[in-house]
């Protein structure tokens, strides 16, 4: 009887983890779509997409014209979206390479460290291979508007 209780309980976990990850996928694969829709309409190159204000700086040789560079609040890095690509925390990655991005709006505060992480507002960037990038207003300065403008205008539209 125990071992029918327990079996039951993994298959509706293993359900569960299945049903999450479907879910996920499935917005990823929208934003994904953009993306691709949109490298369409640039002749197969993925490219930010920018209507800002253009950063002041020099251009990459492989990412091209440097477009937002968003300064850490410490230190003289930055991180640096160019029209093909970004270099953040001495990482290159081109747009090509990226699989989804994602901001997630913080609620901002927390007296301790890990409720000031747990609340920050933080754009993700993953990687097809690789490791996922996390710019986070803890490190950089950024606003909300700016980290929404990048994800969309790489083609990776929030859902709604």
């Amino acid at each position: 009887m125990y071992i029918v209780i327990i079996l039951l309980f993994i298959a509706f976990l293993v359900w569960m983890c299945a049903a999450i990850t479907r879910a996920w996928n499935k917005g990823a694969s929208r934003r994904r779509t953009g993306a691709e829709a949109q490298a369409a309409r640039h002749g197969g190159q993925y490219v930010l997409e920018w209507d800002g204000p253009k950063a002041q700086g020099a251009a990459d040789g492989e990412f091209g014209p440097l477009l937002v560079e968003i300064p850490k609040k410490s230190g003289g890095d930055a991180a640096r979206f160019y029209e093909r690509g970004l270099t953040v925390g001495g990482k290159r990655v081109a747009y090509a390479e990226l699989k989804d991005a994602a901001f997630i709006p913080g609620s901002g505060g927390g007296i301790t460290p890990a409720q000031k992480m747990r609340n920050s507002s933080v754009l993700w960037l993953y990687r097809k291979k690789g490791s996922t990038i996390g710019i986070r207003d803890m490190s950089y300065r950024f606003d909300r508007q700016t980290m929404e403008a990048i994800q969309t205008g790489l083609g990776f539209r929030p859902q709604a």
